[in-house]
């Protein structure tokens, strides 16, 4: 059995789209072929990973509910401003208080500026070695992700975890590896990876215009449900795009529809 036809089988399996007959022939299929096992394992915990990433229809009801809760919030903060602001004109305008105040801000000041002096050399090392630090494991990422071991692939997108941050050569990495890896694990590991990023507009766009690029129906509906969760507008052509495609599996094919009326 070929990857493609594997991995359409399995997700129809996980999503009950075969007859008895057919998952029997499935489930046989895995007993026979422990490699095959290991992999529908794999994709088994990917498909309930998805699951997190659904989101709640909206209805006007709790639209409403939500930006009637947004007002009244911003009115408490604007009258505690309000009200603060009072008292500290009040207090401002007693000269005794302010001359003690005065004199606690110019004590403070000059405390401030020389523990600054005295503590710098050690916060610029601090520095400069978690710049360091960063470095070296954005090499290591670099060279995990160009391993012909699909684990040692997967190792390098769990390290980018690790980083305080994904610089530009990182998620560059990681959407060649989305876009090319023949490993679908290693795919759907820099799926979830990159969508913690997707505040970067150059994340976000990567990962839309990735959709059209995947041909393993469980990464396709990985990055739909994501566009569902982010309710990226954007994205609807992308997938649009992908239904037009004459050998797209069916349940994909349902899923996209699904993810395009959410989104709407």
């Amino acid at each position: 059995m070929k990857k493609e036809e594997f991995e359409t089988w399995a997700i129809d399996f996980l999503s009950d789209g075969l007859d008895e007959k057919e998952r029997t022939a499935f489930a046989n299929y895995l007993k026979n072929n422990a490699e095959a096992e290991a992999d529908f394992q794999a994709l088994k915990a990917s498909w309930a990973m998805l699951d997190k990433l659904s989101v709640p229809e909206t209805t006007e009801a709790m639209d409403a509910r939500f930006f009637g809760f947004l007002n009244s919030e911003v009115e408490k903060t604007t009258k505690k401003k309000a009200n603060g602001l009072n008292t500290l004109l009040q207090i401002l305008f007693k000269p005794q208080l302010a001359y003690g105040i005065l004199l606690l801000g110019i004590g403070l000041a000059a405390g401030y500026f020389l523990n600054v002096k005295d503590d710098r050399p050690v916060m610029e090392n601090t520095v400069v070695n978690n710049q360091e630090t960063e470095e070296v494991r954005e090499k290591l990422v670099l060279t995990l992700l160009e391993q012909p071991s699909a684990n040692k692939r997967l190792q390098g997108v769990n390290e980018v975890a690790k980083m305080d941050g994904a610089t530009d050569r990182i998620t560059n990495a990681l959407f060649v590896t989305l876009n090319n890896d023949s490993n679908v694990n290693v795919r759907l590991a820099s799926v979830e990876l990159l969508s913690k990023y997707v505040a970067n507009p150059n994340v976000r766009m990567g990962l839309i215009q990735s959709i059209a690029q995947q041909d393993s129906p469980i990464v396709q509906i990985a990055l739909a449900d994501l566009m569902v969760a982010l309710q990226e507008k954007e994205s609807i052509k992308s997938m649009e795009q992908l239904l037009n495609k004459p050998d797209i599996d069916t349940t994909v094919s349902k899923k996209l529809k699904e993810s395009i009326n959410q989104i709407i």
